[in-house]
């Protein structure tokens, strides 16, 4: 991975390009946030975190499920 000033060069896969992506966007709301940009509601944030891990749980749950029913 070559990254320059947030620049990735194309020696990169495109899902590593994306995670970088992400990571940069992520970094810039940090900055946003801590200088006062945005307000950040704790309880909210953790709400919204707390619904995604149980829907990321539940589509694992389906996906094993499904594969488990196709391997008998």
């Amino acid at each position: 991975m070559v990254v320059v000033n947030d620049h990735v060069h194309r020696l990169t896969s495109s899902g590593r390009r994306d995670r970088i992506t992400r990571s940069s966007r992520v970094r810039l709301l940090a900055k946003q946030v801590a200088s006062g940009e945005y307000r950040v509601d704790p309880e909210k944030l953790a709400e919204v975190l707390v619904e995604r891990a149980q829907f990321h749980q539940r589509v694992k749950a389906d996906l094993l499920t499904q594969r488990s029913a196709s391997e008998l």
